[in-house]
């Protein structure tokens, strides 16, 4: 029997706030596979693992990104024998700082959700590269067996003038117009049909209330729709395949996405497990699948069996582990 992995987890408990729990969730499936301990504190490593009294086999530092919102501040990581990772999401904070912190603390794997885009932005990396893309929970993104009433559906960030629609209920949550142009241009262009539901982003800080739709009422609102509209930005490193590529199918819903280089290298193709769609023919497309139900069925099976088999948890845990173990 092969001996489990001693891992410490460097990490803040950032599930507190619903919007990201979904992202504790590979830590449980880790678990499964090796003994898996947590620090939630800024502080020096040599004095955790005092506290701890443990010597891990692997440290994995969380996403240090916004200014440690996820990840504690830990001093003293390039004087020990211990082999290190962190964790890379969001490649368009400060990429100086970034490359600072690999440096200074002589991480050894870099995890990121992209591969192109941090390939772009740290070609010097690649060497430590290693891809660790989104996945679901297979126990929450399912399917639930419920009616299928809503046609069109768009969850998410997109930028909205306010004023220009006479809308003021949204949240501050609002990116940066352009850098989600196909979901505006989705939202600009069916906000007014009928068959359309639009819910905007709850804010990443927001509390639980009975309003919040995230975690089991985002799966359920997943699962009551024929079709689902996501892309992953037009960010200057590139597209990204955000979580609700793989949300989406996980909880039968057919995808229709604004395609990149990452979700073709993970396996997504055109009208077998998804739909490639573009900012010019997304309501010619929409309009086909609604009424070709045979055709729309069959991607969206496709799609939810893809999901399920290649990209749950429990596959990103033991990849990460093989990742590890190799080192």
């Amino acid at each position: 029997m092969n001996k489990r992995s001693k891992i410490l987890v460097l990490v803040k408990p950032f599930w507190v706030y619903p919007k990201h729990k979904v992202k504790r969730d590979i830590f449980e499936a880790l678990e499964k596979y090796a003994d898996i301990y947590y620090w939630y504190k800024n502080g020096h490593i040599k004095d955790i693992l005092r506290v701890l009294n443990i010597k891990p086999d692997f440290i994995f530092h969380y996403d240090i990104a916004w200014n440690f919102i996820m990840s504690p501040k830990i001093e003293g990581l390039a004087d020990i024998d211990i082999p290190t990772g962190c964790f890379v999401i969001d490649l368009h904070w400060q990429a100086d700082a970034r490359i600072q912190y690999f440096q200074e603390n002589k991480i050894d794997l870099i995890f990121s959700a992209t591969k192109y885009p941090f390939l772009n932005t740290f070609p010097q990396f690649s060497d430590k590269f290693r891809w660790l893309p989104w996945s679901v929970n297979p126990a929450i993104m399912k399917d639930y067996g419920l009616e299928k009433d809503i046609d069109l559906l768009l969850m998410g960030l997109v930028y909205i003038d306010n004023n220009a629609h006479g809308i003021h209920k949204f949240p501050k949550a609002m990116p940066p117009k352009g850098r989600y142009e196909f979901r505006d241009t989705v939202f600009s262009k069916m906000k007014d049909k009928p068959d359309f539901v639009y819910h905007p982003h709850p804010g990443h800080l927001a509390s639980q209330s009975d309003q919040l739709i995230v975690n089991e009422s985002f799966a359920k609102e997943l699962n009551r729709s024929k079709i689902f509209f996501t892309c992953g930005g037009r960010l200057k490193m590139g597209k990204v395949a955000v979580l609700k590529f793989f949300e989406a199918p996980a909880c039968k819903t057919l995808l229709l996405a604004e395609p990149n280089d990452d979700i073709y290298d993970l396996g997504f193709v055109d009208k077998q497990n998804f739909v490639a769609c573009t900012v010019n023919d997304f309501e010619e497309k929409a309009e086909y699948y609604l009424t070709n139900d045979q055709e729309r069925l069959r991607i969206t099976e496709n799609g939810f069996q893809f999901i399920h088999q290649h990209h749950t948890h429990d596959e990103r845990a033991k990849q990460m582990l093989r990742d590890i173990n190799a080192l």
